[in-house]
């Protein structure tokens, strides 16, 4: 009986997984994941719709002269009726998006689709990869970019955004600075950044980060004018009504504390326990950067805690995620922790995917958990203090 243990113990070990095993695998999952985003296109297409078409009616306005329409609730249904979509997708984002999808009116809606997939994973990947290390494989196939893919979203972009953050930040700080500015599209997710630069002074970056703000501001006011920038309050009332909406799906779909105690349907709740995980983790983050430990751990540390510091964030945001796993996994390999360390390390790689999977029949979307428990890891193996789990 003791054998029997002992070997199942050994396997779970995952001892055997080997560099080349890992790749492997990572290929096989790569092509299941793009045997996949070619359903999630085809459900696109069919009666339900899809979120993009939002960003494909959008592009056709700008294309033809009226970006400032793209906020105009009859106006993108006008287009997205064409395709027999009897309900609207409302543009959401702030104008400086515009301008990423302004070449997409030029294409067919299925086109523009797979456009858009493709161009934003390279976008991303290419963006990330330098911080992956040797683990370009897993990270080609993280869970959380297929997320990303099947949604068609904005998910690549901003973590290439992030990623960028992370790559310039130490040899090129304005550089990075005006990458950050560039998260104006989706600012909820840069919650962190200001009081990461602040605790490990990083003033360039972080004076760099408020002109890019104004600079992608100023650039879309200048191509799409000044109705288009007015315009963009319409779209407030749009994120207004559905944050006001009562529907555990739609709260399920998002990946916060805020959401998970509105799917749960305890408002009050939510903006207190929201308000109490943003602040501890603008504190956490601010130990974390203001010590002395390298800017690889402080970024994974940073990206670990970013879905726990907002209120907004869906499934299809977490890209980014795939940095402080791969962190985690190098730190892993070079000196290895606890007896099932590898098998947690898997579990955090699968977890964008799985949560997502287990939200619905579960009533929980267990990404705020799973944020939490990597935030603590990476903070061990910053700290060194790695704890050994007995045999």
């Amino acid at each position: 009986m003791a054998g029997g243990q002992d070997t199942a113990g050994g396997f779970l070990e995952l001892r055997w997984l080997s560099g080349w095993r890992v790749a492997g695998y990572a290929r096989v999952l790569l092509l299941a994941s793009i045997v996949a985003v070619g359903f999630a296109l085809r459900a696109a297409l069919g009666s339900d719709g899809s979120d993009f078409l939002a960003f494909w009616s959008a592009g056709k306005l700008v294309l033809a002269g009226r970006p400032a329409a793209a906020y105009d609730l009859a106006a993108t249904g006008a287009i997205q009726a064409e395709l027999g979509r009897p309900e609207v997708f409302a543009f959401v984002n702030p104008p400086p998006f515009l301008l990423a999808l302004w070449p997409l009116g030029a294409l067919s809606f299925p086109v523009a689709w797979t456009v858009w997939v493709a161009a934003t994973y390279l976008l991303w990947l290419a963006v990330t990869r330098p911080l992956a290390g040797r683990h370009g494989w897993p990270l080609a196939a993280y869970p959380g970019a297929l997320i990303a893919a099947t949604h068609a979203q904005t998910g690549f972009v901003t973590s290439a955004f992030q990623a960028g953050v992370a790559r310039l930040l130490e040899r090129r700080p304005i550089a990075a600075g005006l990458c950050l500015g560039a998260l104006i599209v989706k600012p909820h997710l840069a919650v962190l950044f200001p009081f990461a630069l602040a605790a490990d002074r990083r003033w360039k970056a972080f004076v760099a980060a408020g002109v890019g703000v104004v600079l992608w501001l100023g650039v879309a006011w200048v191509l799409l004018g000044s109705e288009t920038m007015l315009a963009y309050r319409k779209s407030w009332e749009v994120s207004r009504f559905l944050m006001r909406e009562d529907d555990a799906v739609f709260f399920l779909r998002q990946a916060t504390v805020y959401a998970q105690f509105r799917a749960w349907g305890l408002p009050t709740a939510a903006t207190i326990a929201q308000a109490l995980a943003t602040l501890a983790a603008i504190a956490t983050t601010w130990r974390g950067w203001s010590g002395k430990s390298p800017l690889d751990g402080k970024i994974a540390l940073l990206f670990a805690l970013t879905p726990l510091a907002t209120p907004y964030l869906f499934n299809y945001d977490l890209p980014f995620l795939a940095v402080p796993t791969l962190w985690l996994v190098a730190r892993e390999a070079r000196r290895p922790g606890h007896r099932f360390a590898r098998l947690e390390l898997l579990a955090l790689y699968l977890a964008p995917v799985l949560a997502r999977a287990a939200a619905l029949p579960l009533h929980v979307n267990l990404t705020p958990l799973v944020c939490l428990w990597m935030a603590w890891r990476v903070w061990q193996r910053m700290r060194g203090a790695e704890p050994e789990i007995p045999a």
